[in-house]
């Protein structure tokens, strides 16, 4: 009850609040009239010229009650508007207090309609207090959380606590709950997984330092499992090696992976081949010369006209084995198809045609390792 009448008291006050303009009454007054100011003047001059002679007392006479005659008929038809104005005021102030005075009202209505307010209240200190065979999940991570605040080496709560956390979406306490988990129970993939998980998410999608060092982790502990290696190859790619970065993807789809892994795989891979071919320094660009429309080819379209276009530059090269450029785009492509076995190729063959150019072999061999092919 008490709670209700608090309730009345603050809307009725903050009613009061926004309606106190409304009910000032206005002052009345009139603003400057030119028209008004005109006549007067004119009275004044017209008794200025008899008093000088320059008019007879008929015409003077005459002139002011026309003059006169205006100016009444110019201050009834004034005076006829500012009422017409009053009273349009005064029903839109009436208007605007009356639909202020019922948003309370419809909120109160709305509130009895559609909420709980016959539910008794659950303070947090009794929360604690309820039997765990009927305790909600905000129930348990309140005495969990509560335990903790007294036991904070408890790793086996920091544990349990961290993924609630990541399912609930906070993302920033479950990464510290998983790190408190590891600091005190050791490090394992479980633990591991949700820290950069955690890391992620937080950071919006971005594999940062943490995130990386988990998954290099994990990668270490289990070579062939797809999550760590996938995100390390996001994380390459956000640095700018996309060339690395989708021959990552191409090995990991070459295993065919399972879902979630297979869609994410797809999109990344498809973005980091439409930069590659779209970036003249590291793709191959059309023979053409036009830039190629990869938002509506399919997959297999996409990985056709890339062949054809290396399949081009490759020709290409055989007869004019003097372009570097070109032979420098030729190994990136291979890298990016995952031909491991052409690329080298082609990193001999481009050695062999500038074998006394120094300069060009140490860009080679720069290519080299930078892809981590050949010698």
């Amino acid at each position: 009850m008490v709670l209700w009448i608090g309730f009345v008291v603050l809307a009725v006050a903050v009613v009061w609040a926004l309606t106190s303009p409304l009910r000032v009454t206005p002052q009345k007054g009139h603003a400057p009239d030119s028209e008004l100011a005109v006549y007067k003047d004119q009275l004044v001059e017209i008794e200025s010229e008899r008093a000088q002679g320059l008019i007879g007392g008929s015409e003077a006479e005459a002139a002011r009650v026309e003059v006169a005659r205006r100016l009444i008929r110019r201050a009834e038809e004034r005076e006829r508007a500012d009422k017409r104005k009053s009273q349009n005021d005064s029903g839109l102030r009436v208007a605007v207090m009356w639909a202020a005075a019922a948003i309370p009202v419809v909120a109160v209505g709305l509130y009895l309609a559609v909420g709980s307010p016959g539910l008794p209240g659950s303070p947090y200190t009794a929360r604690l207090d309820v039997p765990l065979e009927n305790a909600s999940a905000s129930d348990l991570v309140a005495k969990v959380e509560a335990h903790l605040r007294t036991h904070p080496n408890d790793g086996r709560g920091w544990d349990v606590l961290a993924p609630v956390y990541m399912r609930t979406g906070d993302f920033q306490q479950a990464a510290d709950a998983f790190q408190r988990a590891m600091q005190l129970l050791g490090e394992s993939p479980q633990r591991l997984t949700g820290f950069a998980r955690a890391r992620v998410m937080l950071d919006n999608g971005v594999v940062s330092e943490p995130a990386r060092k988990a998954y290099e982790q994990l990668r270490q502990l289990d070579p062939k499992a797809v999550e760590p290696r996938l995100w390390l190859a996001i994380a390459k790619e956000q640095d700018g090696d996309v060339a690395g970065a989708s021959a990552d993807y191409k090995a990991l789809k070459a295993e065919k992976p399972e879902e979630p892994w297979k869609s994410l795989l797809d999109g990344r891979l498809r973005a980091a081949t439409m930069k590659l071919v779209e970036t003249p320094a590291v793709g191959v660009p059309p023979p053409d010369g036009t830039k190629p429309d990869f938002h509506n080819m399919s997959s297999e379209q996409r990985e056709a006209f890339i062949e054809k276009m290396v399949g081009g530059l490759a020709s290409r090269l055989k007869s004019d084995g003097k372009d570097l450029a070109g032979w420098m785009q030729l190994v990136r492509s291979y890298v990016v198809l995952g031909r491991t076995d052409d690329a080298n190729t082609a990193l001999a063959e481009a050695r062999k045609n500038f074998a006394s150019d120094d300069k060009a072999l140490a860009q080679l061999q720069a290519l080299a390792q930078v892809l981590g092919i050949g010698s």
